[in-house]
């Protein structure tokens, strides 16, 4: 697997945006990270060092700009927000029901359906520890989608910044059998292809033993 990794500065806001690729199973995840630095006013001696889980949801996926990176999320005044002024944010409109039909990757190729966002802040003043994100999502006993622990390396945001990490996505199979198939890939689960009904989302995040997650449904229909 091979990570390749954008960075993007403004005088005022940071923008790290991380992109997960390489082998065809896995080119359909799009793992980001984007930060505002300084919303939360740093870790100064009466803020505890961790991290505090935001908001969370699914919202429709973006288009692309002209440099095939993702409209959305971002953060108003940063380059690729540029018409929002500072101090907005913009995502996908976030939905509790989900297209099965769009969402259903059982077969090789199949396109992302809608985009995982997950906001925190991060107070935790550590830039030497790693910074790792996963998300599952189950319906019942099943996996229809397991990224595993993913690795942005030593945790690159100042204290109090807020950060968006986002996947683009669909569920299931993409066609494979066994462990590591489909969205499942390099998480030592096995997937299967999403049913019509309630699927169980959760997210983490991680910075040394400073953890945090987030949970919510979503309804296949």
């Amino acid at each position: 697997m091979k990570n390749s990794r954008l960075f993007q500065v403004a005088a005022s806001l940071a923008i790290v945006v991380f992109f997960l690729c390489g082998q065809p199973a896995l080119a359909q995840h799009h793992l980001q990270a984007h930060v505002v630095p300084g919303v939360g006013g740093g870790n100064g001696p009466d803020v505890a060092s961790l991290l505090f889980q935001l908001a969370s949801g699914m919202g429709v996926l973006p288009p692309l700009d002209g440099g095939g990176a993702d409209y959305w999320p971002c953060f108003g005044g940063s380059p690729d927000c540029s018409a929002i002024p500072a101090g907005g944010v913009v995502i996908g409109t976030p939905s509790y029901t989900k297209s099965l039909t769009a969402c259903d990757a059982n077969v090789a190729g199949a396109p992302n359906c809608g985009q995982i966002f997950w906001f925190y802040e991060d107070d935790t003043n550590d830039n030497t520890d790693h910074l790792i994100v996963s998300i599952t999502v189950k319906q019942g006993v099943n996996y229809i989608l397991d990224t595993g622990n993913f690795d942005f390396g030593p945790n690159p945001f100042p204290a109090g910044s807020v950060i968006i990490i986002s996947d683009d996505t669909a569920f299931g199979t993409l066609g494979a059998a066994g462990k590591n198939n489909g969205f499942c890939a390099g998480s030592g689960k096995t997937c299967v292809n999403p049913v019509a009904g309630i699927a169980n989302v959760v997210v983490t995040t991680k910075v040394k033993t400073n953890k945090i997650s987030a949970k919510f449904n979503i309804n296949l229909q």
